[in-house]
């Protein structure tokens, strides 16, 4: 058995809305060890739980979300389910007692504010920074050391080129605690570079595959450490072929 660490990506992609309290909820009671979610800041400075710069795609409106304040938001519900979109606040109450959280920083200069949060909430220890801006991960680290940090590296400033080169000889200009790569450019080296540095090497995106528990697998089987799933039904199925591995 491979020691995987199960993650509801955005909850569920797949059958519910994404990062809405029904996604979280199907993440969770489908064995989920952590749930994935996207936080921006609205108009009046709100923290809320959505992924894209707009409203336009996972609701019948239009328009951007830091152009919108919280009072018109919350009368938008998504497309799919007829759901609400949550604030932070509201989904780290609901969970915090039942599962850990992965917060991906999608807008700029928010991470002090949910540091404070998180703080707040007494939930340091269970909580997951994510992002793409290196400087930003690099920051919350050194000053809240307590608080894991994942680099979505994929996308990021401090490419997988510049990762590759200084990892192979051990002298990274910054040791996250977890690494996230789109799971078509995953590869051996990738992972052996992150277990030497002591990182922990992370998949995502599973969409576009004909048959995504294959891939999910194949990357098990080479080393993978976490896999951001995007059906929640997957989850189960895969702690079950998982448990027959050795």
């Amino acid at each position: 058995m491979f020691k995987i660490i199960y993650i509801g990506h955005r909850g569920t992609r797949e059958f519910f809305d994404e990062n809405t309290i029904p996604a979280f909820r199907a993440a969770k009671k489908a064995g989920a060890d952590i749930i994935e979610l996207d936080v921006r800041k609205t108009k009046d400075n709100q923290l809320i739980v959505f992924h894209d710069k707009t409203i336009d795609r996972m609701t019948n409106y239009s328009g951007i979300i830091n152009e919108l304040s919280y009072n018109q938001l919350k009368k938008i519900k998504t497309k799919l389910r007829n759901e609400k979109i949550p604030l932070l606040s509201e989904v780290l109450k609901k969970f915090k007692d039942k599962i850990d959280f992965m917060i991906e920083l999608k807008a700029q200069n928010v991470q002090s504010e949910i540091i404070d949060l998180i703080a707040r909430m007494k939930l340091q220890d269970r909580s997951v920074i994510s992002g793409r801006e290196f400087d930003a991960l690099l920051e919350i680290k050194r000053n809240f050391p307590q608080i894991s940090v994942c680099y979505n590296i994929t996308k990021g400033d401090f490419t997988l080129d510049n990762f590759l080169e200084q990892g192979k000889i051990r002298n990274l200009s910054f040791n996250p605690d977890m690494i996230s790569l789109r799971s078509k450019l995953v590869n051996k080296e990738f992972i052996s570079i992150c277990t030497s540095n002591k990182i922990l090497p992370l998949a995502w995106d599973f969409m576009k595959y004909s048959n995504p528990l294959n891939k999910i697998k194949e990357l098990i089987r080479i080393g993978i450490k976490g896999i951001l799933f995007d059906n929640y039904k997957n989850i189960p199925i895969i702690k079950k072929w998982n448990a027959t591995q050795t």
